[in-house]
C-alpha cells in the first residue's frame, strides 16, 4: 500500500520526515463523503483513526469545512498532515547496517538486511531504504549537488540481498526498461523445508487470489481465467537433513512468485509466515509489531521468511552487458544447512 502522490508533485524529499499529504480528488471518489474518501487514500487506517484526523483539525479543503459528511467533488484537494511525534524523527533505519555493493556516479547498490522496508507504505512513513538513500544523497537546498535517488525495483521487507537504485535520470530511465522488459537476470537463494525433487527444473504453474484462505494478500496456485502465467527455474545447491539451499530464476514477475511456487511442490520457504508451515501467525501479527512468542519462533525456525536476492545481471550503460551486482548469502541461512 504505497503512499499516495498528487500529479504534478515532483519527487518527495525524504531526507527529511513526512509533514503533509496532497490528496487530488477524481471521478472515483465524487459525491462520496469526506471520511469514505480518505479510508480509500488511507487504506492502512482504521475508519476510527481517520476520525481521529478530522477532530485533531489535520485534514483541510480548500473551500470550505472539512466535515467528515462532505460531499467531495472532483477536483478537490485534500490536505493531510502528518501527525508528528514530540521527539524529532530521524529518517534513516536506525536499527540496520545497511552494506554497500557497489557505489558510482550513475547507481548505488546494497545489501538490504531483512527486516527493512525499500520503501514508505502504509504505516511505515520512516526509517526505509530509500529514506537512507535520500539522506544520502539529497541536497534541495544546493540544486548544483542535489541527487535524487530511484529504485530499479523491489523486494519484500524480510528478503534480504541485492537491491539497486539510479542516482541519474538517464540512467535510471535506461536500467529501469530491461527490469521491465525482464532482460535483467536476477538469482534468489532460498532455504526450503526438504528438497524438491527433481533436484534441478523448471517450475510452470499459474498464479492468482488464494480466495480460500482468511489472509487477503495470500496467492496460489490457480487455472482458469484467475491464474496469471508464472515460471521458476531452480536448482538444489545443497540438501541438509531437514532443509535444502535452493538456487531460483524467475522468469516472470508475479507477486510472491517463488514462494508460491516453492510452497504448491512441498518445499516452502522456511520462515514463511503467509506460504511456510504456520500461517495462523501471519493472522496474530496482522494489527501490531508483534513479538514472537518461544513457541512461535520454533514452528518457523527463522524470523523472517529465508529468501534472498543474490545476484541482478543486466547491460549497463557504460559497463556493458554482463554487468553483476552480488550479495553473498546471509549467516542465518548458511546456518541451516551447513554441515
Amino acid at each position: 500500500m504505497a503512499i499516495p502522490r498528487s500529479p504534478g508533485d515532483g519527487p518527495r524529499d525524504l531526507s527529511r520526515p513526512l509533514e503533509q499529504l496532497r490528496l487530488l480528488a477524481d471521478d472515483r471518489h465524487a459525491g462520496l463523503r469526506l471520511d469514505q474518501v480518505l479510508c480509500l487514500f488511507l487504506p492502512w487506517r482504521s475508519r476510527s483513526s481517520i476520525h481521529r484526523l478530522l477532530e485533531e483539525g489535520l485534514v483541510s479543503l480548500e473551500d470550505r469545512p472539512p466535515r467528515a459528511s462532505c460531499r467531495i467533488r472532483r477536483g478537490d484537494w485534500i490536505v493531510v498532515r502528518i501527525p508528528q511525534p514530540p521527539e524529532p524523527v530521524d529518517v534513516a533505519p536506525g536499527d540496520f547496517e545497511i552494506a554497500i555493493v557497489h557505489e558510482e556516479k550513475l547507481m548505488i547498490a546494497v545489501d538490504k538486511p531483512a527486516g527493512l522496508a525499500v520503501h514508505p507504505s502504509g504505516r511505515r512513513v520512516h526509517g526505509t531504504l530509500i529514506h537512507y538513500l535520500h539522506k544520502r544523497y539529497r541536497r534541495p537546498e544546493d540544486p548544483a549537488h542535489d541527487v535524487i535517488p530511484r529504485l530499479l525495483h523491489r523486494i519484500d521487507r524480510e528478503t534480504s540481498g541485492v537491491v539497486a537504485v539510479g542516482l541519474d535520470e538517464q540512467f535510471h530511465s535506461a536500467v529501469r526498461k530491461q527490469f521491465e522488459e525482464r532482460r535483467v537476470e536476477k538469482t534468489y537463494l532460498a532455504v526450503v523445508h526438504g528438497c524438491p525433487s527433481p533436484r534441478e527444473g523448471r517450475i510452470e504453474l499459474p498464479i492468482g487470489p488464494d480466495k480460500r484462505s482468511p489472509i487477503r494478500l495470500k496467492l496460489t496456485v490457480v487455472h482458469g481465467e484467475d491464474g496469471l502465467p508464472a515460471i521458476t527455474r531452480y536448482r538444489v545447491r545443497r540438501a541438509g537433513s531437514r532443509f535444502s539451499l535452493v538456487e531460483l530464476w524467475p522468469e516472470t514477475g508475479r507477486t510472491h512468485q517463488i514462494r508460491v511456487h516453492m510452497e504448491a511442490i512441498g518445499c516452502p520457504l522456511v520462515g514463511d509466515k503467509i506460504y511456510g508451515v504456520a500461517p495462523d501467525i501471519f493472522l496474530a501479527c496482522l494489527d501490531r509489531e508483534a513479538t514472537l512468542s518461544d513457541e512461535q519462533r520454533a514452528r518457523l525456525v527463522l524470523d523472517r521468511h529465508a529468501l534472498h536476492s543474490h545476484r541482478l545481471v543486466f547491460e549497463h550503460p557504460l559497463h556493458g552487458k554482463g554487468f553483476t551486482l552480488e550479495a553473498p548469502l546471509p549467516a542465518e541461512l548458511a546456518a541451516l544447512v551447513e554441515g
